[in-house]
C-alpha cells in the first residue's frame, strides 16, 4: 500500500519569524557609514592636512586612547554634574510654562520678556556670567540654565494652548474641576511638546557647558577641547567632539524611548 504525505501549512506560531533591522536604525547607518568611507579614503589619498583636520581612522585611535587611560572618564564626570545641575534647575521651566499657557494675563504680562531673553545670544554673555558667579563650577551651571529653560518653557506653553478646545468643552460638560482639567486633560496634551522642548534644551545645555568651559575653566570637556586645539591635537579634538555628539544622540534617543512610554497614543 503506497504511502501517501499529506503537508500542512504550518501554524502561524510555527512559521518561521524573519527578523528585520528598522529603517530609522538601517538608513541612517549606510548614511554613515557611507560618508566614514569617504571621509576615510580622502585621508589615505592625502587629500586631508592631518595639520588642519583628521579623518575617522586617526579620530577613532585618539578615541580609544583617552579611554584606556580613563582620562576622558574626569572631564565628562565634571562636565556631566555641570549639566545635570543646571539642566535639573532648568525644568522649573515646565511649571512656569504650564501656567502661562493656562493664564492669559500670566502670557501677557511675561512674554515679551522671554522672547527677548530666548533671542538674546546667551553665548556672549559668558565672561559676564564668570564675573557674576566666579571661575569654579556656579558659572558653567548657571549657563546651562540660563541656555536650557527657554526651549523647555515655549514648549510646554506652545502645548497647553494647542490642546484641543473639544476636549476641553467635554472635561466642562461632564462637570470637571479646574484640577481635574489640568491634570487630565490639558497636561497629556502638553507632554509630547515638553519632552519636544527637553530634547531642544540638550542640545543648548552641551553647547552651554562646552562653551563656558572652553572660556573659563580648567576641567571638562570643553577645557579639553580648548586644551588639544592649542597643541593642535586635530585628531583628539575631533575625538572629544564626536564624544560630545554620542552622548548627544544618545539622550534624545533616550527621551524618545521615555516619550513613548509616558505619551503611548503619539505613536498610533
Amino acid at each position: 500500500m503506497q504511502e501517501v504525505e499529506v503537508t500542512k501549512s504550518l501554524p502561524p506560531t510555527m512559521k518561521k519569524r524573519t527578523w528585520k533591522i528598522p529603517k530609522s536604525i538601517l538608513y541612517p547607518f549606510v548614511t554613515l557609514l557611507i560618508i566614514l568611507i569617504v571621509w576615510e579614503i580622502c585621508g589615505r589619498l592625502n587629500l586631508i592636512d592631518p595639520f588642519m583636520f583628521s579623518w575617522p581612522s586617526k579620530i577613532f585611535t585618539e578615541a580609544v586612547a583617552f579611554f584606556v587611560s580613563t582620562e576622558v572618564f574626569t572631564h565628562l564626570a565634571v562636565s556631566g554634574m555641570e549639566v545635570g545641575i543646571g539642566f535639573a534647575m532648568a525644568l522649573i521651566g515646565i511649571p512656569i510654562g504650564l501656567a502661562m499657557g493656562y493664564w492669559k494675563n500670566l502670557e501677557l504680562a511675561f512674554d515679551p520678556f522671554v522672547t527677548a531673553l530666548y533671542t538674546t545670544p546667551m553665548i556672549a554673555l559668558t565672561p559676564l556670567f564668570v564675573l557674576w558667579f566666579g571661575l569654579d563650577t556656579l558659572s558653567k551651571v548657571m549657563m546651562v540654565f540660563a541656555l536650557s529653560i527657554f526651549p523647555i518653557l515655549i514648549n510646554t506653553m506652545s502645548g497647553v494652548k494647542m490642546t484641543d478646545p473639544s476636549l476641553i468643552k467635554a472635561a466642562r460638560s461632564y462637570g470637571a474641576s479646574r484640577g481635574q482639567m489640568f491634570k487630565e486633560v490639558i497636561l497629556p496634551s502638553a507632554i509630547p511638546f515638553i519632552i519636544t522642548g527637553i530634547r531642544l534644551a540638550i542640545g543648548r545645555a552641551l553647547i552651554a557647558v562646552v562653551v563656558a568651559e572652553m572660556l573659563a575653566g580648567n576641567k571638562g570637556i570643553g577645557y579639553a577641547i580648548r586644551h588639544a586645539s592649542e597643541l593642535f591635537q586635530t585628531a583628539q579634538y575631533l575625538a572629544y567632539v564626536a564624544v560630545l555628539m554620542v552622548l548627544s544622540v544618545l539622550l534624545t534617543e533616550l527621551l524618545k524611548i521615555f516619550e513613548k512610554k509616558i505619551a503611548p497614543w503619539r505613536n498610533l
